[in-house]
C-alpha cells in the first residue's frame, strides 16, 4: 500500500512539474529562480526501501537456532526537512545542503551535502553526494530448542557516503516542488554473540546500505547571498 501510495504522490509531483513552469516567476535580481536560501515548507516525505536489514547465521553444530527481529529490511515510510543554498557560477549553480528525516526504527537519519545542478528555466537537474549518519534502532530474538529466549535490543550510530540526484521546479514565486533518489552506503558488519544461558554462538549481520525516494516541498528566500 505505501509503494502505491508513494507512485501516486510521484506522479502527482511530475505532474505539477509539468504545470508549474507556466506561473513561476523569477525571484531575484539575478533573474535565476535558482540562487539563495531555502528552507523546506511542509519537509519531504517518502520511501525507504531495505533499510538496517538483520540477518541470523547459526553457528551451533545442531543448527537449532530460530530468529526473529523488527529489522526485517522492508520498506518503510520516512519524512524529515532540509536546509540549503544555491549559488550560481556561469551556466550552472552549486549548493550545499543539510537534512534530517525519520522513520520506523531510525531515530535519526541525516547528511550532508555538495550539489551540482544545471538550471533549464524554472526547472533544476542536479546531482548530490556527501556525508550520511544514521542512529538505528535494532531489535531481535534468538530461541534455543531448551526454550531458552534471548533478546538483544540497542542502538547503532554509523556514518557512511549519500549520492543521488533529482529534479525541481518552481511552481510559484519562491516555492519549487521537487523528487529525488539518495543511495545510502552505510555499510555492513557482523557480530558475533552467543546465547546467554546455554553459551550457543551465531552471528548477526547487519545491512545498513539503502535507498531513500522522496518529495520535497521547499521555500526560496530571495535576500540571501
Amino acid at each position: 500500500m505505501r509503494l502505491n501510495a508513494l507512485a501516486a504522490t510521484a506522479s502527482l509531483t511530475v505532474l505539477a512539474l509539468a504545470a508549474g513552469p507556466a506561473s513561476a516567476q523569477p525571484m531575484n535580481d539575478a533573474g535565476s529562480p535558482w540562487r539563495g536560501l531555502y528552507l523546506n515548507l511542509g519537509g519531504h516525505v517518502g520511501e525507504m526501501f531495505g533499510g538496517n536489514k538483520l540477518s541470523f547465521e547459526d553457528l551451533t553444530s545442531g543448527h537449532d537456532l530460530s530468529f526473529t527481529t523488527d529489522n526485517p529490511g522492508s520498506s518503510t515510510v520516512l519524512g524529515g526537512a532540509e536546509l540549503g543554498q544555491w549559488w550560481p557560477m556561469g551556466g550552472a549553480v552549486i549548493g550545499l545542503e543539510s537534512d534530517v528525516s525519520f522513520a520506523k526504527n531510525i531515530k535519526y537519519l541525516s547528511s550532508l551535502r555538495g550539489e551540482l545542478g544545471v538550471p533549464a528555466g524554472s526547472f533544476l537537474f542536479y546531482g548530490t553526494g556527501g556525508l550520511g549518519i544514521e542512529i538505528a534502532d535494532e531489535s531481535f530474538s534468538v530461541t534455543s530448542t531448551t526454550g531458552e529466549v534471548d533478546t538483544f535490543t540497542g542502538a547503532e550510530k554509523k556514518y557512511g557516503w549519500v549520492a543521488g540526484g533529482g529534479v525541481q521546479a518552481m511552481i510559484a514565486p519562491r516555492l519549487s516542488l521537487g523528487i529525488e533518489g539518495l543511495y545510502y552506503g552505510l555499510g555492513h558488519d557482523s557480530s558475533a554473540l552467543q546465547t546467554v544461558q546455554g553459551a550457543e554462538p551465531f552471528n548477526v549481520v547487519a545491512d545498513r546500505n539503502f535507498a531513500v525516494v522522496r518529495v520535497r516541498l521547499d521555500f526560496h528566500f530571495s535576500n540571501f547571498w
